[in-house]
């Protein structure tokens, strides 16, 4: 018997109700009854004593009437309670004065002579004692004489051989002199209290098992239901929530105990199901936002390449016109020098063909140079408009970037929503979908800025593009005026008769070419000034776009582990069953 088992605890407990009071009433019933047929047997032999002095009052009257004497009156007493003497001079028991199965009457005169006995009368009891140490002879003169009583001791049961415990009730008879007794093993008044015991005994061994018989049932009826909702709860341990409701049909604690496991497996599969569903949306929308997220970081590549380039064309660009200008300073300086000959020659018309010969020289590097500034303009002015398109491409990347980016946003309130309603197993969820929003958001705020940035390159490209086309016209004219310069050198040359005229031409012209030139200039620090703006700009936009890559791969690496987490989390939610 397994005392841990609950069926078990409940029979030894209802046995131990059973038995606790059925012990105790047979054990007090017994005690009861043994005491009150020690008591009654006491009172038969103290009847008995009662009867016998009556019967010597009536045999003494006889005497006194002289119809008997005194011996034949104790003879017939002793004839009349036993019997007479037989062969062995001893006398037999009459059933009618016995008490219990082997007590009798006899008497002892003062000296604890045996006067009266079924085998040894005129024995001398004074030395004779008994088993526990009483002077019997002694006790039953002594007692008898003092108005009576009982006597207790040990002696052995002729019946049995064992020793047992004896009682006897003396009296003093006042006419004859002897002490009247009479005595029984109490064993032999106890032999219906041992009844009474083994009727209480039947009775309780009876109770007990109809006590076992009823606890059992009412037990398999309490802890049948018990078992069976154990056996749910262990398949309900090891994941399987697919088992069927448990039915009991009493309404007491074991009932509510039912009811409440099923609620408790229903809700569990109805938890499973969704974590289940949510999970799988979950997976889906990070394969959709790592997608996503490569797509955006691959278009943030580029934009990072484009960008990079114009800003290695800006800076190629800023270089040649600051040479550009270097050549119009010294254009400039060339036709100062062209103005300070032409009043030389005013001045010293001698020497016209040293001077003519050398303005001739001036005016081919001047050319030269102007042509160099031509090549140089038309190179700033392809340059500015390769920046142009390169600008109109990073506003279309631009514009792809603002559209991934809304894009995302979108995915990264689905995954919001989604990680709600996982309630808290999708709380980790839903922080990377916040973190994957303010990304998109960053990146629209970026994308937004490099348009702003692309539009003012724009308007400064087309600022540009108008003054390298004004530079190319005055580059043009003053080709026109070197043609002319040499031109009129050659009739210098040729005629010195025209000489004051020409060179007051020249003068004329020189001067015009001096304004032109210093317009020219302005104009190329102008570009230049805008060339490098253009290129810090481009640097900055470089800057943000490899920022939004950076966080494009972070952005990957989360929803790589979201992916992660969302398989995971599949794993164990495939565990279970419903």
């Amino acid at each position: 018997m397994k005392l841990h088992s609950l069926k078990n605890k409940l029979i030894i407990l209802c046995l131990f109700i059973l038995l606790i009071p059925t012990t105790i009433i047979g054990i007090s019933t017994y005690g009861m009854s043994k005491n009150e047929l020690e008591k009654s047997g006491e009172t038969q032999l103290k009847n008995n004593v009662k009867m016998t002095i009556g019967m010597i009052n009536l045999l003494n009257e006889e005497v006194e009437a002289g119809n008997l004497t005194l011996e034949e009156a104790q003879e017939k007493l002793r004839q009349e309670l036993l019997s007479e003497k037989n062969a062995d001079n001893e006398r037999s028991i009459k059933k009618e004065y016995t008490v219990g199965e082997t007590g009798y009457t006899w008497a002892v005169n003062e000296n604890a002579v045996s006067v009266m006995n079924p085998g040894n009368e005129g024995q001398d009891l004074t030395d004779v004692q008994s088993e526990d140490g009483v002077m019997i002879g002694e006790e039953f003169v002594e007692i008898g004489s003092n108005g009576g009583g009982f006597v207790t001791y040990k002696w052995e049961d002729p019946s049995t051989g064992k020793v047992e415990t004896k009682v006897s009730y003396v009296e003093l008879d006042p006419h004859w002199g002897w002490i009247v007794g009479s005595g029984a093993y109490l064993t032999e008044f106890n032999q219906a209290s041992n009844k009474v015991l083994y009727l209480v005994s039947a009775i309780g061994a009876v109770s007990l098992i109809a006590g076992m018989i009823l606890v059992n049932y009412f037990s398999n009826r309490i802890t049948k239901p018990i078992k069976v909702i154990g056996k749910e709860l262990n398949l309900a341990a090891e994941g399987d929530f697919s088992t069927e409701e448990v039915i009991v049909k009493t309404k007491d604690e074991v009932g509510q105990l039912a009811k409440d496991f099923n609620n408790m497996t229903r809700n569990m599969r109805e938890l499973i199901s969704e974590v289940k569903t949510s999970s799988e949306l979950l997976a889906a929308s990070s394969q959709q936002l790592t997608a996503s997220a490569e797509q955006t970081s691959r278009a943030t590549e580029e934009i990072t390449e484009s960008v990079q380039h114009i800003a290695g064309g800006a800076e190629n660009t800023t270089s040649s016109l600051e040479e550009s200008a270097k050549s119009l300073e010294e254009v400039t300086f060339a036709v100062g020098n062209i103005a300070e000959n032409s009043n030389t020659i005013a001045e010293t018309g001698s020497k016209t063909a040293e001077q003519a010969k050398q303005g001739g020289e001036f005016v081919e590097k001047t050319a030269l140079q102007i042509e160099a500034i031509d090549r140089s303009v038309n190179e700033s002015g392809e340059a500015i408009k390769l920046l142009d398109r390169r600008s109109q491409e990073i506003g279309e990347i631009s514009k792809v970037i603002t559209d991934i980016a809304n894009q995302t946003n979108l995915l990264a309130l689905n995954a919001a929503i989604e990680a709600a309603r996982a309630g808290e197993h999708g709380k980790g969820f839903a922080v990377v979908a916040d973190e994957v929003r303010k990304l998109a958001e960053q990146s629209q705020q970026s994308s937004t800025q490099i348009s702003e940035l692309i539009k003012e390159i724009q308007v400064n490209m087309s600022r540009s593009n108008d003054s390298i086309n004004q530079v190319k016209s005055e580059v043009k004219e003053g080709l026109e005026i070197v043609e002319e310069t040499e031109k009129s050198f050659a009739d210098i040359l040729r005629s010195m008769e025209h000489m004051g005229t020409q060179i007051d031409d020249m003068a004329a012209t020189a001067e015009q070419m001096s304004a032109s030139a210093q317009e020219v200039s302005a104009t190329v620090t102008n570009i230049t000034t805008v060339s490098k703006d253009a290129s810090m700009h481009s640097q900055s936009v470089a800057a943000s776009t490899e920022e939004q890559l950076a966080s494009m791969e972070e952005i990957s690496s989360s929803s790589s582990t979201l992916s992660k987490m969302a398989y995971d989390l599949q794993e164990l939610v495939s565990k279970f069953k419903v």
